[in-house]
Order: structure tokens, then sequence, then C-alpha cells
């Protein structure tokens, strides 16, 4: 299970199937949050937007990568292996930047970043609530008290931040080589990079590697806590590549500039990875304090960029203020299944970005494409030997032996050309950046096997750089928005530079690579260029008639023997079609409002938000594209103008052939309810949005889909959906309503009133159960000196909510008053939900604390009021532990309907009669997770909810579309999961939580598979009597030990619930698995110790389920886990796969009253697959032990013993 603390200080709860089974996402909400939460799925990736945040997302002043849990996870940003997120502010000077940082609860300052106008901070998680809060403080977007409106736009954040970023994670980017690329006839003139300052930016280095020992001027690490010497190999073998001297190979294996002074920065830890932050901090250390001419870069993002992150500002800037040339590998994502596949900071428009060849110049199959994101920039800009590179071996990695070992990557490349740039340097110590890069590129070796996006202008030939008297521009491309094909031709310039001491004249031609021939014309087929001078051309292109898309070609200069001597890439990038789409907005009571929306059309790689002005009209200039526009916008609720809904408000397919318009109009929106048999409440709802372009039948493995999740938020006191018409007629579409509603909380009634918009608040006492009558009395903004002129004691204190009186202030006067009940009416817009315990949540305040909306609220202050020497009455009926619910789901395909009400019939839902029982002075918590069919690995449930003791029914949807999914859990404890389910209508089933007995077992979620020669199990330590439900501790006190023997021979041992054994031998032969556990006393007395043992034989097998006997134990105990002392006691074995009454051919039961000092054989009897006996314990004992054994027909056998099983009463 992994919990990732968002930025806003909401939990996001990622708990892995069991047995390799679908993911759980849950929501835990920071105390006192009110707004909804969106889940939306992207390629794979999901993301975790609470509504509160989405304005700043749309504004651009919140990191979108913040809300990816998915990729936090991957990065190890998840909040056990990173209690402190790594952020980047940017948007002030450093001044104001650090005293913003400050003012932040748990904010630390680790680095000034001013090439980016930023500071690198980390924020500890425990206090990103009380951060948030402080940073959005005085905005108006939705707030905890519900008193905001989503219809304004995001407000700037506090303390003169303008942006906050993910300090993203960066990574490495993974004697023939040289020779390759002309090195050797390069050094024979004398050049070696002598007196030219290259920096090295990577995981270190060794120091006293003989090929750098001696070339080495100054490190410095930017990585926390760890020093320069490189653990990793990647940044000793690429800075040998750069500048190595082949000291360890009498100078065999040298590097591409071997005279050079070497600087290295660490900015990737000893495992290859790092943080933004420490890259753009190395590279400011190397261009501005080492002011190095070259800096390698063999790192980088693996996601897309189109060059506005800070990795790629901040090389830009820094180019443009130093001249230094930042050489950076083009990653290693390969071509994939589209193009766009080069990340940060390769994308920089003054980044000299490498892809990698072979010894053929033929692409490596890892090597990043282009074109950039965004406007089609043509990236990479060169090639270089980047296939098995031999270079130096750091002493301080693991792998191989000896000085020298072969790697593959683009980083393995770019230290090519980082060399090659050092020796043209030191042959032109004038030259800066741009002039470097330009002549790299010009000279390279032709790759017209590839295209532009894949090889840039070819293979870097540092011989011809080098000797080349004549230089050209690098690439000239240029992106040309739609309409495009009335503007004319579209011209651009190629220049020569001649660096010799006579004119050269130069024959210039157009060759089309993978254009039509005509595309490109230039002004002029031949160029004079001056000694030490330069002269320009211009390429031209007429974009009418030419399809959409890109077109490059070469300009190729050659001299009057008709040698080649220089080239440039050029092209163009037209824009496919547009037009305009309008979208208008509507409240429920037809007038405009403004809000969000989230669009997705059928091309394009991910969801974009948009934000609607109060006006309610926005236009947008797309592409031709199939559109799907959705907002859950904030509307009035149903308890007058002071409440608040949330209503989904959609156009599921938007063909964007023209200008069209979209209309979407809460006051055409239905309420979605549910209907329920019993009485009920509304505590969770959640809204799925399906949409696939390219599917017909909704399904998993559509990556491109929009998928949209809602969690409403408990500000809202009704949901609404604009119904959309006619079926979507390509792809497919769901909408989809999952409720639970359970026994109304809590009833509320004055004088025949009734009170339905009553919401009990977070960090208060429960209200009793049962139906009490009490007077209200008026306290006014509850402060002490209120209370003090109010007689509230055994009553119910009403007071106003307040800016001025803290919410944990006046739930402590009301207790000191005396108060029965506080009730808080809210002062803004909606349900109100705040935290009343103690200020820094540690503890709840020991009053129940209800808050009721506006309208109704003052209704009761008047009647209050107005009753003078009367009372008022409330009466007040509560039930804090439901003994029923319903969980519910609804899928609507196609449209959304007019009709989104659940009308749940008991006949055609099917009943769970579930039993909790949990350790005294312990909180057990319960969920249900849902599947929908259409989502690729995931189910979604609602937080965690506090349970009681005892028994509840609960009605779930039935049916195969509906798959449930159960935990129940204590914290500090246990918890357990059942396995997926579909039920059948009117089906009655039984489940029994957290009880005794607790044992080892193999539920039916749990793998267990042997293949040819391995074995795969999940040995759940800690499953209770509720078979199949795979357990697990929640305390490190709580120990399991599981062990793997082959006949006598311990194959292996662990503490993991995965047990995986590789390279068994194919034929049948005995195994045994034993599995040991030890409870911890001080939070149950039960199970104190427990030992099973499997044995059985397995051989080789193409894929099938290893037959293990589990056992289920049954027995009537009461709500401490305590039997009577002739109580029946059940075994129910069973086999994965066979029915019960085939699954075994003998049982037998011991049972202990002395902790397993003594055993007493029990007499069983067997019906229908289940063996039962009578305990017959002496009126001294206080507990059961058992010992079991169970032989399996079909061979294997089990034997269990449990100390202290269950109690006696």
């Amino acid at each position: 299970m992994r919990t990732v603390t968002l930025v806003t200080g909401d939990k996001v709860v990622v708990t892995p199937g069991a047995g390799g089974g679908r993911d759980t996402i849950s929501v835990e909400r920071r105390p006192g949050a009110s707004a909804s939460v969106r889940i939306v799925t992207e390629g794979g990736d999901t993301y975790v937007y609470p509504d509160d945040a989405l304005a700043y997302v749309a504004a651009d002043r919140l990191d979108k990568r913040l809300f990816n849990v998915t990729a936090l996870i991957a990065q190890g940003y998840d909040d056990a292996r990173a209690p402190r997120l790594p952020l980047i502010i940017t948007g002030g000077n450093s001044a104001a930047l650090r005293r913003g940082a400050a003012a932040l609860p748990g904010a630390e300052t680790r680095r000034e970043l001013p090439s980016v106008d930023g500071a690198a901070v980390a924020a500890e998680r425990s206090q990103a609530a009380d951060a948030w809060a402080a940073l959005t403080a005085g905005g108006t977007g939705t707030s905890a008290q519900g008193t905001g409106s989503r219809r304004a736009a995001a407000p700037p954040f506090t303390g003169g931040i303008g942006k906050i970023w993910l300090d993203g994670r960066t990574k490495a980017a993974l004697a023939d080589t040289t020779a390759q690329i002309g090195a050797p006839q390069v050094w024979e003139s004398g050049d070696t990079g002598a007196g030219v300052k290259v920096a090295v930016l990577d995981t270190g280095v060794d120091p006293d590697h003989p090929d750098l020992k001696d070339r080495i001027v100054d490190t410095r690490s930017f990585v926390p806590d760890q020093d320069v010497p490189d653990r990793s190999g990647h940044g000793t073998h690429v800075a040998s590549t750069v500048a190595g001297t082949g000291a360890a190979s009498d100078g065999r294996e040298k590097g591409m500039a071997p005279g050079a002074d070497l600087v290295v920065g660490k900015v990737l830890g000893n495992r290859g990875e790092g943080q933004e932050s420490w890259v753009i901090g190395g590279m400011e250390w190397a261009a501005r304090t080492e002011h190095a001419k070259v800096v390698n870069m063999s790192l980088g993002s693996s996601e897309p960029s189109d060059g506005t992150d800070l990795m790629s500002q901040s090389l830009n800037a820094l180019t443009a203020e130093t001249g230094t040339l930042f050489v950076v590998s083009a990653g290693n994502s390969g071509r994939g299944a589209t193009p766009y596949t080069i990340g940060s900071p390769a994308v920089a428009d003054a980044a000299l970005t490498v892809g990698a060849v072979g010894a053929s110049d033929d692409l490596a199959n890892f090597s990043s494409v282009g074109p950039r994101v965004g406007d089609e920039g043509l990236k990479p800009d060169l090639t270089a030997p980047g296939v098995d590179v031999l270079a130096a071996r750091s002493q301080y990695a693991g792998q191989g032996e000896g000085p020298y070992m072969t790697m593959s990557g683009t980083s393995m490349a770019a230290p090519h050309v980082t060399g090659a740039a050092v020796l043209l340097a030191q042959r032109h110590p004038d030259w800066l950046a741009g002039r470097l890069k330009d002549a790299l590129m010009s000279t390279s070796r032709p790759t017209p096997y590839l295209t532009a996006y894949q090889g840039g202008s070819g293979r870097v030939d540092v011989a011809a750089a080098v000797r080349a008297r004549v230089t050209a521009t690098g690439s000239a491309f240029r992106f040309l928005p739609w309409p495009n094909a009335s503007t004319g031709p579209v011209r651009q310039e190629v220049t020569y530079t001649n660096s010799g001491d006579g004119p050269v004249t130069l024959r210039l031609a157009v060759e089309a690579g993978a254009s039509d021939a005509g595309v490109f014309t230039l002004s002029a087929d031949e160029v004079t260029v001056p000694a030490h001078g330069s002269s320009a051309v211009e390429v031209a292109t007429d974009p009418a008639g030419l399809a959409r898309g890109n077109h490059t070609a070469q300009v190729v200069a050659r001299d009057a023997d008709g040698a080649a001597v220089a080239h440039t890439v050029t092209g163009v990038g037209l824009e496919p079609e547009r037009y305009d789409l309008a979208i208008g907005m509507k409240d429920r009571t037809g007038r405009p409002m403004g809000g969000w929306i989230h669009l997705k059309g059928a091309l394009s790689r991910s969801t974009t938000a948009y934000e609607i002005p109060a006006s309610g009209e926005l236009t947008l200039r797309l592409p031709a594209d199939t559109y799907t526009v959705v907002s859950y916008a904030d509307v009035q609720g149903t308890h007058g103008p002071d409440s608040r809904g949330i209503a989904l408000l959609s156009a599921p397919e938007v063909d964007l052939t023209t200008d069209r318009r979209v209309d979407l109009d809460a006051s055409k929106a239905h309420q979605v309810r549910a209907v329920t048999p019993k009485p009920s409440t509304l505590v969770n709802t959640r809204l799925d949005f399906f949409r696939s372009f390219t599917s017909a039948e909704p399904g998993p493995d559509d990556y491109g889909a929009m998928r949209e999740n809602v969690v409403v938020g408990r500000g809202y006191d009704s949901i609404w959906a604009q119904p959309t018409g006619a079926k979507v007629r390509h792809g497919s579409f769901v909408f989809a309503t999952r409720p639970r509603a359970q026994q109304t909380p809590l009833d509320l009634s004055y004088d025949g009133t009734a009170i339905d918009d009553a919401l009990a608040q977070e960090g208060s006492a429960v209200h009793p159960d049962g139906t009490s009558t009490l007077d209200a009395v008026f306290a006014g903004a509850g402060s002490p000196e209120d209370f003090a002129k109010s007689a509230v004691r055994g009553k119910v204190a009403v007071v106003r909510h307040s800016a001025e009186v803290a919410p944990s202030a006046q739930a402590s006067a009301a207790k000191a008053a005396g108060a029965r009940l506080l009730l808080v009416v809210n002062d803004g817009v909606g349900r109100l939900t705040e935290w009343y315990g103690e200020p820094d949540y540690s503890a709840p305040v020991d009053v129940p604390v209800v808050s009721v909306g506006k309208d109704e609220g003052e209704a009761l202050i008047a009647r209050i009021a107005a009753a003078r020497e009367h009372r008022v009455r409330l009466r007040a009926t509560a039930h804090p532990s439901p003994s029923y619910l319903y969980d519910l789901v609804k899928y609507h395909a196609g449209a959304v309907p007019k009709d989104v009400t659940y009308h749940a019939d008991p006949d055609r839902l099917a009943r769970i009669d579930v039993d909790f029982a949990q350790p005294q002075g312990m909180q057990a918590m319960e969920r249900r997770t849902d599947f929908p069919a259409y989502e690729w690995s995931t189910g979604y449930s609602f937080g965690l909810a506090p349970m009681a003791p005892g028994r509840r029914t609960d009605w779930v949807t039935a049916g195969e579309d509906a798959t449930w999914q159960q935990t129940a859990s204590v914290t500090g404890w246990v918890g357990a999961t059942n396995s997926p389910t579909s039920y059948r209508q009117g089906s009655v089933q039984r489940e029994r939580w957290l009880g005794p007995v607790l044992r080892p077992c193999m539920s039916g979620s749990d793998t267990q598979v042997r293949d040819d020669t391995s074995l795969s199990l999940v040995v759940s330590g800690w499953c209770d009597s509720g078979a199949p439900h795979a357990g697990s501790a929640g305390t490190e006190t709580m120990t399991t030990r599981t062990s793997l023997l082959q006949g006598g021979t311990t194959l292996l041992t662990t503490d993991s619930a995965y047990v995986n054994a590789f390279d068994l031998q194919a034929e049948s032969l005995p195994y045994r698995i034993v599995v040991d556990t030890a409870g911890d006393p001080a939070l149950s007395p039960y199970s104190s110790t427990t030992r099973t043992q499997w044995d059985f034989v397995s051989g080789a097998a193409k894929s099938g389920t290893v037959p293990l006997v589990q056992l289920d134990y049954g027995t009537d105990l009461d709500a401490s886990g305590r039997a009577h002392r002739a109580g029946e006691v059940s075994i129910t074995p069973s086999v994965l796969g066979v029915s019960a009454k085939d699954a075994v051919s003998s049982v037998r039961l011991e049972v202990s009253y002395d902790g397993g000092a003594s055993w007493h054989r029990q007499e069983l009897k067997e019906r229908q697959g289940t063996w039962r006996t009578t305990l017959h314990a002496p009126s001294s004992a206080a507990f059961v032990s058992l010992r079991t054994t169970a032989t399996a027909r079909a061979g294997g056998s089990v034997a269990q013993t449990v100390i202290r099983a269950f109690g006696l009463r």
C-alpha cells in the first residue's frame, strides 16, 4: 500500500490488488475539506485533483505533475519514501521567494535557482494542509467553509509565489567510437582540447581512475548527503568518453578530448536518479561559476516536453547569458507508438541534442525521436555513437571488473559530441554556443535514410568540423499556425560563415529528403562567402497546396569541385486546420456563470483544462477533431439560495469540422438521487465519465480514452446531471453513478420543521445513538463571552460560524459551558466542513458538533428569537453506526439520460449480512470498492468509514456489471480484504470480519502458481474467520516468517507475503511451506502464535494452480471474541478449484485449554464439506487453542496450530 499526500494535504491511498489483482484508489480529504475530488486517468497514469486546486492548475500556477499519483509513486515520492515533497517555486526575486517559502509551515528552502527566478523547497507532508491554507489564504477558490465560488479565477499564491512545480526526478539517459567520428585525425593535428574547460553533470566521478585523475580540476555534489565519488558508474563512463586520457590502457581507450580540463558536478544520486533542482543548480555552477565552455548532460526526463519546463528554461537562459554550449542526450524512450519521445532538457532551443547510432550509423532502437511537442520543433539536432561504447569503469560501482566497461544509450552518444565541441573550441576559442552548435550540425555526416526527426542533421564528424573553413546554420524550421495556406511563401535564412583567409564560392541545392521535390526553393543557387565573413540565402516554402504536417529537407552547399562542405536541415510544420468552439455555461436559474472545463480530442495526447470567465462564454480555436467537453460546476443546491450542489455538464461528442457551439446548461440538469426501500441518506457519491473515441465497447485497454472519476465533496447537498441527448455515434461513452446511502446518521427537527441538511463535523464527539429532545439556545458567534450570556448547560447551543472565532474555540467554549450539542450555522455558501478538535489535529473535542446550511440555520435562529420566553425544542435521532446501507452503481451507456435516479429494488439487489469484530478500545474501519469494467487496472473506493462491532445489513447492486471488493481493518492491528465478487440478484450471503480465528491462509485472490521452473505463492499471515479474506498485519510488533523447503533443503525464507522460487527441478518432488506468526498481546490476546505447514508434491507445469488445502473456522463468538464453553466449532477445508465435498479426505482436530501444554482430540462429524465438534471447556480455561490437520483427496496436506485461537465466556 502506498500513501501519497498531495500538495493540498489530501491523502491518496493506492492499495495493490492481492495476488497481482487490480489496484484500489481511495482519497482521504484533509480535515475540513469540502470540495470534490476529480480522478483522471491519462495514458495509464492516474491524476487526483482536489477541486479547490483545479483553478490553479488551469491557470498554470500549479504543476499538474503534483497530482500524477502514478508518476509520484514511480519516482519514489510517496509518503513512506519521501516524507518531504520536493518542490520548485518560481515567480519572484530570491529574497521574495525566501520570504514566501519561510511563510509556509513545514517548508525549507534547499537551493536558490536564479536562472529560472526560483528556489528548490522541501515541504513536510505532515504539514501540507497548513501550507496549502497559507498559500491560498484570502483566495476566492472553493474554501473549507464553502464560502467561496469556483466561478472566480484562481487568485495568486501568497508570498509572491507565481507557480509551484514538482521538483521531478531526472535520470541518466543510458577506441572504435572515437575513430568512427574522426577524433584520431584531429589529435594528429595537435588538438586534444587543451586549455578548454568542459563540465560533466552526472552521477559523479571516480576521481582516482587513471584515465581521469590528472584531468579533473574541480568537483561539486548537488545531491544532498552524497559525496562526489560515482557509485553508479554512469558518470565516470561519460566523463572518460569526453576527456579520458586512456592511461589505464596505454593510451588506447582515450576519450574525445584527452587534454581538456574537466569539472564534474554530481547532479544524479548513486542510483542514477536526481531532482530537477539539482540539475539546474549544477547547470548554473558549470556555466556561471566554472565558466565551462561546454557542458555534457547525459540525463533528462522521459516525459515529453514542449520546452516550457524549468530545466529547458534554465538552459536557454544560461546559454544566452554565458555562451556555454549544453550538449544533452535525446533520451532512451525509442520511437514508441507515436513520435514526440524527447523530454527535458533535450527539447530546449539552445541545447545541442544528441541521438544514438550504432557502428554503421543506423539509429539505435532506444534513441528518442522528435518532433518536439507543441510546435513540431526539429529535435534531435544530430547523432553520435551510443551502442556498446567502451569507457572507464568506476571502482565504486558494483558492476563489471577492470578499468573499462561497455554501456549503450544516448548517454554514451552525448559525450562524443561534447568532446567534439571541446576540440572545435580549442581550434576556435572565440566561438560561443551558437557557432559551435551550427558548425557541428552543418559538418555532420548526412544519414539520408533517417528522417530529420530521427537523426537530425546527421552523425557528428569532428574531423570535418575542425578542418572546415565554411560552416552553415545548423537548422532552419518554421511552424505555421492554421490557417497557413494563405500566408504566402515562408522564407527562412541560412547563413554561411567563412573562417578562412580567402573568399569561397558555394553552389547550393535542396535535397528533398522526406519531402516532395519543389517544396523548398532557394533565393540563389550560388553564393560567395567573403574571408572571415558571412553571406546568407533564403529558403522559401509556399504552404499553399501542401499537406498538413511536417516537411523537411537538406540545403547542401558544395565547393567548386562538387564536394559537400556544409548542409542545413530545413523544414516547415503546417498546423492542422482549426475552427472555433464556442462554449456557453449557465447556472440552474439560466444565468451565465463561470467555471472550468476539461476538454479532450480524439487525436490529443491528454486532457486540457480551460477556465470559463464569469460571463459564461469561452471561444477556443482548436484543430479539427472530435472532442468531449465536461465540467463539474458549482450550482445552487436544494436548500435555498445559499446551498450548493454540483452539476455534471457535458457534451460527449462534438465533431469540430466547422465552427461549433456547446451549451453547458445547468438549468436543464436533473437531480441524481438514490431511492431506497428504507430511509437513507447519501453519505458518498462518485460520478464516472468514460469516453473512448476508438472502441465501440468500453474496455480497460484503451489508453487514449478519457477517464474522469469525481468523488463528490461533503460540502454539496445535491448532485445534478445535464442530459446529453442522442448517444455518441463514434466510439463509446459511459456515465456512471456510484452512491453509498446509509441509515440516516442524524435527523433534526423542531416544531414539526425538519432540518435535513445537518452534517456531523470532523474532530467532534459522536452523537449518542437514539432519540433525544433538548432546548435550543442561540449563543451568537460562539465565543466564551457569548456562552457566558447564554444558559446552554444540558441544551443545544446554536451558533453562527464566524471568521472571528475559530472552530476549535467554539467547540471548547460549548464544552466548558455544558452544552450537550453544538449546532453551527454556516455563514457562507454550501455545507460547512471544519475541524472542531484540537488545532493541531491531535484529539477531538468531547462534544458533538453538527453544522447546518445558512438557509435552514438562519430560519432556526429566527424561530429561537421569536419564541422569546417559550422554548424551542430540538429533536435529534442519531444512528452513528448504521444498521443497514446501500452500495449501488449504475452505468448509462452512450449518453447521460434524463432519468438519473437509482430506484433500489430489494428483489434486484444482493444482500450481505456483515459482522464486524474488533479488539476492545480499537476502531474498526470499512470500505467497499467497485471495479468498473472500463477501468484498465484500478478500482475506486471512498475513504475508510468507522464501524461499530456487531451486524450490519448491506444491499449492493447485483449482476455481472457490478464487481465488489470489501476491506475491513483496524489501524495498527490487522486488515483483511475479500476477493472481487459479483453477486446474483436476490442472493443472500454472510461476511465475518476481523474476528477469530486469525491464522495464515491463501485466499482466492492470492496466487498459487507453478510453471516449468518456478513457484509463486502469496501467503496472507493474518486471515480472519471470513474466508476467503486475505489478511495482513498493520504493525511491526506482529511478525510473519515463511519458509519454502524441498525435501530437507530450505530454498528460501522471507518475512514477505510473496514467495517466489526460481530454477526449480522439473520432476515432481515433495515441497513444504512453513509459516510462523507471532501476535502482539498488547493489541489482542488471540492468535498469540501460529504455525502452518503445507506439504505437497509439485513438478513442471505449463501454468497451473498449486492445490493447497485451506482451513476456515467457525464458532459463535461475542463481540469480544469469546465462545460458549460448550459451544460448537466448525472447520471447513477448501482447495482452490475443487468443490467443498471433494476437497479433503480426512480432518483431525485437537484442542488445548492451557496454551498448548496439553492437547485433546475432538470427535468430528462431517456434513456437506464442513466438520463440526462441541467444546467441553473446563471452568478454569480462558482460551481455546486449535491444532488441525487435513489431507486433500488429490494429495497434499495442511497442519495448522493456533495458540489462543479465541476466548471463552
